[in-house]
């Protein structure tokens, strides 16, 4: 601890992390000239990050739902629509202690899909979903001071603390496109798309993102039953403006494929799908504390703050592959189906640490369009994987994706090869403890000699000594040949049985 006579200054607030769950309706209306519902095979939804509005005491969210709907026509025939809509939620702030520029950064995820068939072309579908989010808060440490005489400073008790500052809100969006070739009568059922980052750093005033979208297009041919599965790699460099950031933060990003516009014409499959990157940077901060103050020939009543602002942390992108397998007969699934295309989710369902390494024990949630004989079904299977990094990273926010999958069977087995993309940034409180108001009376003065002999008890500083005697610590310190550099650390007296008291 120093003594040091500069106040004031702010400091970034961990706001505690909440779970705000909500629900998405909608009802779908498939145009005339799409073939009537047989059999609904699978809705499947993806969730864009959501943009923010913050006022009035609460936080607004806002983004957009695609739901991709896969279905049999009354001929057995494969079909695929999509129905986009916008989804929202709210999250109070009323009880939030510290309401200066609050900035809140939200990760919705849908946990089950409810879907009917209400008609030839009308389905409804109902999304339980929740949203993890965090937030921060920006606190001053200014020093109020009353009845403070003229011309009178006190001496100050200060300390710097090692924090850590989040710059979030980074948002880029733009439309990609490509080709792919394909036969005369390619249909496409549906498109979809992932986001593989390769390469994210800070620079200037944002972050830098390098990756590609992975964009997988199920088609059919009108003489063929067995749908097929074209994908196509896109590079991209994009800059994500974030404000503040500078080449010396740790930074990290996500990447989310909405609504994939797809057209055939001439041998040729040409798409553009929106991506959306969004992007947020870590940065180490001092920030210096008050934690106590005396005035001589006055007494003073203190009032604290208890804060919680962020350790120093990561902030980074991790790339894992994995591989997972399991019987088929473990799976409830047969040896005669037929693997026509898949979805794939990671879930994490444990995260501890071994040996100082973080462990990560989830599963590989796989949706897969299948065919048993004549018929087309969707089944399910969920397989496990277990994943190790070298860090102790469990403080940190996490949110995992999947890049990239391959599936196949073999030997009655279904074995799967993906690529997880892990977001990582630390948020690990900080308790901290600040002086920020201080009321001084008057105290009747004490009769001393003029110079005292003192003997220090083990467990107090120079500090303490200066403080009980109204004596400023230079001059203490001076009397007595010691540093007075950090008065409040426990070693200040180190060697002095006995003070001398000017």
């Amino acid at each position: 601890m120093q003594q040091n006579k500069e106040t004031g200054g702010r400091v970034q607030l961990m706001l505690p992390d909440r779970t705000i769950p909500f629900e998405i309706t909608a009802d779908c209306t498939l145009p005339d000239y799409r073939s009537e519902i047989s059999r609904l095979l699978w809705v499947r939804p993806t969730l864009t990050p959501p943009e923010r509005f913050i006022g009035g005491g609460k936080a607004e969210l806002s983004g957009k739902i695609l739901l991709e709907i896969l279905y049999t026509g009354p001929d057995g025939v494969l079909y695929g629509t999509e129905h986009e809509q916008g989804y929202s939620f709210t999250l109070p702030l009323e009880s939030t202690p510290v309401a200066e520029e609050i900035e809140v950064f939200a990760t919705p995820v849908v946990d089950t899909v409810i879907s009917r068939v209400t008609g030839p072309r009308r389905l409804s579908v109902r999304c339980r979903s929740h949203a993890t989010v965090r937030g921060v808060a920006q606190a001053s440490l200014a020093l109020q001071q009353h009845a403070l005489p003229e011309g009178e400073k006190p001496h100050l008790l200060c300390k710097e603390e090692k924090t850590g500052v989040l710059i979030g809100g980074g948002r880029e969006e733009w439309m990609l496109s490509d080709d792919v070739p394909c036969e005369e009568d390619t249909r496409v059922l549906c498109a979809r798309g992932s986001v593989f980052l390769s390469d994210v750093h800070a620079a200037e005033d944002e972050v830098r993102v390098g990756g590609e979208a992975l964009i997988s297009l199920l088609c059919c041919r009108e003489e063929s039953e067995m749908p097929l599965v074209l994908e196509k790699r896109v590079p991209f460099e994009r800059r994500v403006a974030l404000a503040g950031v500078s080449p010396e933060h740790r930074a990290c990003a996500s990447g989310t494929i909405g609504r994939v516009e797809v057209t055939v014409e001439e041998g040729q499959i040409s798409f553009s799908p929106h991506l959306i990157l969004t992007a947020e940077a870590v940065c180490d901060e001092p920030v210096t504390l008050c934690h106590d103050l005396f005035l001589p020939g006055h007494r003073a009543e203190c009032r604290f703050e208890e804060l919680s602002a962020r350790r120093p942390g990561l902030c980074t992108n991790r790339n894992f592959s994995i591989s997972a397998e399991q019987a088929l007969q473990e799976l409830g699934l047969g040896e005669e189906i037929e693997i026509a295309d898949h979805i794939c989710e990671a879930e994490i369902c444990e995260k501890s640490t071994e040996s100082g390494k973080t462990v990560w024990n989830g599963k590989l949630q796989c949706h897969l369009l299948c065919r048993r004989g004549d018929e087309f079904c969707v089944q399910n299977a969920a397989l496990p994987f277990r994943l190790c990094s070298g860090a102790d990273l469990t403080n940190a926010h996490t949110e995992c994706r999947v890049s990239a999958c391959r599936l196949r069977v073999q030997n009655g087995t279904l074995r799967a090869d993906a690529e997880l993309q892990f977001s990582l940034c630390d948020a690990e409180p900080l308790a901290l403890r600040s002086l920020c108001e201080a009321t001084f009376a008057p105290s009747a003065p004490v009769p001393r000699a003029a110079i005292e002999l003192y003997y220090p008890a083990p467990t107090q500083t120079l500090w303490d000594v200066a403080k009980a005697h109204g004596v400023c610590p230079e001059a203490l310190a001076a009397a007595n040949a010691l540093d007075a550099e950090a008065p409040g650390e426990k070693d200040s007296l180190s060697g002095k049985k006995f003070l001398l008291i000017p």
